[in-house]
């Protein structure tokens, strides 16, 4: 899972580098921008993978096929639906978010041409999310990393193809995450199809459509759904907060942060493989209402993510200078990466608490307590702090971000300590 999750920021990480070697800024900016919002509009749907896992995960340890199948089935039904409808609303959501950012004209027409073409792949993107939700939750973690390393190669060859070779800048980005994306929905599909027919074997069936659409069964997916919808929205919510602010400071400091934040990204992905391994074994642990095994699971996880936490945040502080030339050789940007670079050693020592306690509720399905705990991160800590330290321009940005995702761990960690004591995961 670790290296299914750090080939997904591979796509961002290969357009900021290459783009990065531009001699223009501006389309770096562009990209930024462009890939927070499609990062805010199509990661908001990202219950669809933590849903499906959940669910999954709990009917495995019940040993309840049949149920499996039916979540399964609704999951897929309610990604496609959700597909279409963002490519119908694009014409209102993208000029909307792009108007909150009030970026540099020229940055946001870019931005703008970059959306609309990364927009139409929704429908595949979000048939990924459901299948690998399914893998994860039946414990496979090979087959997500085929889908992922494949899909993400192919983006990488055609960043290099569309903005070296053809010279398409930001446009080039857009249509290599397109063709890439719909390549890696129709693996997912196909990789699915197989993995199902192995695990189920002669139970494997497409459930009636009265029982994928029976409406009690529904309102328990959208009732969990709901929760990871509203509670994911905030998070990206404050990442595109972070980027519009970080355009109020100068297009060099746009540029410098979308490095960095790429560098956040991959970390966060990295350390993600052991939320979602908890997530899969803690749902199966509950499935088959054994609290003991489901401690040991988040136990594990837990010390596993930490020593690769303070791996990762040492290897960032010996390897400062050579990431910096990697992504630029803009004089004036790679002068700021290098000014706040120490916020990125600190991210992960701060940061893992968040994603394995993410996990831990997910698998259990526990989502109203981490909408609660993001509500609280989000208006009694970044947003008062945001405001007190904006006399320290980005290192007050940096720091209020850093300290939301502390929040996030403890509040998480306290209710964690509540759920264990009390008896409450069942």
């Amino acid at each position: 899972m670790i290296l299914s999750n750090i080939s997904a920021p591979l796509m961002g990480i290969a357009d900021t580098a290459m783009l990065g070697h531009l001699e223009n800024p501006q389309y770096l900016g562009a990209v930024a921008i462009g890939a927070n919002i499609m990062a805010f509009l199509l990661w908001m749907f990202a219950f669809l993978r933590m849903g499906t896992t959940s669910f999954v995960g709990r009917a495995l340890g019940a040993n309840d096929s049949a149920l499996l199948q039916q979540q399964f089935g609704q999951s897929m039904l309610l990604a496609l639906a959700c597909g279409l409808l963002l490519i119908g609303l694009q014409w209102l959501l993208v000029p909307f978010a792009i108007a909150l950012m009030a970026p540099d004209p020229v940055i946001a027409e870019l931005a703008a041409r970059y959306c609309h073409i990364r927009i139409t792949a929704a429908p595949f993107a979000f048939v990924t999310f459901v299948a690998i939700g399914l893998l994860i939750g039946l414990q496979n973690s090979r087959l997500p990393l085929v889908i992922t390393v494949l899909a993400n190669a192919l983006n990488i060859l055609l960043d290099y193809l569309f903005i070296v070779r053809f010279g398409w800048s930001s446009d080039g980005a857009a249509y290599a995450t397109l063709i890439a994306e719909v390549v890696g929905g129709l693996l997912a599909i196909w990789v699915v199809r197989h993995a199902l027919r192995k695990h189920l074997g002669s139970l494997l069936s497409w459930p009636g459509w009265s029982k994928l659409l029976h409406l009690p069964d529904w309102a328990a997916l959208l009732k969990l759904n709901g929760d990871l919808f509203f509670r994911t929205a905030l998070l990206l919510f404050i990442f595109n907060f972070f980027t519009a602010q970080s355009g109020q400071l100068g297009p060099t400091v746009l540029a410098a942060n979308a490095i960095l934040m790429q560098l956040v990204l991959l970390q966060s992905f990295g350390l993600d493989g052991y939320a979602h391994a908890v997530e899969a074994m803690g749902a199966e642990a509950l499935g088959a209402k054994n609290q003991r095994a489901f401690l040991r699971a988040c136990a594990a996880s837990s010390v596993a993510a930490a020593t690769l936490a303070t791996g990762l945040a040492l290897i960032f502080l010996v390897s400062k200078h050579l990431l910096i030339a990697l992504f630029t050789d803009i004089t004036p940007v790679a002068e700021i990466v290098s000014q706040h670079f120490h916020w990125l050693v600190v991210f992960p020592l701060v940061s893992v608490w968040t994603y394995i306690l993410d996990g831990i509720f997910i698998g259990a399905g526990k989502t109203r307590v981490m909408l609660k705990t993001m509500l609280a991160a989000v208006f009694l800590g970044f947003f008062p702090l945001w405001w007190l330290t904006q006399g320290s321009l980005n290192h007050g940005l940096w720091f209020s971000f850093v300290i939301f995702n502390a929040i996030r761990g403890a509040t998480l960690g306290s209710a964690f300590y509540t759920h264990s004591v009390r008896h409450k995961w069942f």
